[in-house]
């Protein structure tokens, strides 16, 4: 019985071993990558807001590398998923701004057509 109970206890043991790890978040590594690609793609760079998240979208996939590298999969999948929304939201923030500047140029052009014919 003993013996018995003692393999029940190393299987159970093992099993919470193996459920306790967390993969390597390979998949978002290179999801992360994209997405702060595609912001400065998009011109974050260039306007404030956007510069600013991708700069944190930047510095938290740096962060989750290094969490990576120490074995921390589940901490640095987490960091990984920040970051990305980070570049989300940058080129939502630089697409915003393109946006509104070709809705200014547009509303001229349309103000200065109105001139035109009422002259």
């Amino acid at each position: 019985m003993t013996f018995s109970r003692s393999i029940v206890c190393l299987s159970l043991l093992a099993l919470v071993a193996c459920g306790a790890s967390f993969p390597k978040p390979e998949a978002r590594v290179s999801s992360s990558e994209g997405a702060i690609r595609g912001a400065e793609e998009a011109g974050a760079k260039g306007e404030p807001r956007a510069a600013l998240h991708l700069k944190l979208a930047q510095e938290g996939r740096a962060k989750a590398l290094a969490l990576i590298e120490e074995g921390k999969h589940k901490e640095a999948d987490l960091m990984l998923q920040r970051a990305e929304a980070d570049a989300e939201l940058a080129v939502a923030l630089a697409r915003e701004d393109t946006a509104k500047a070709d809705a200014e140029k547009t509303l001229e052009q349309v103000n200065a057509l109105k001139k035109k014919a009422s002259q």
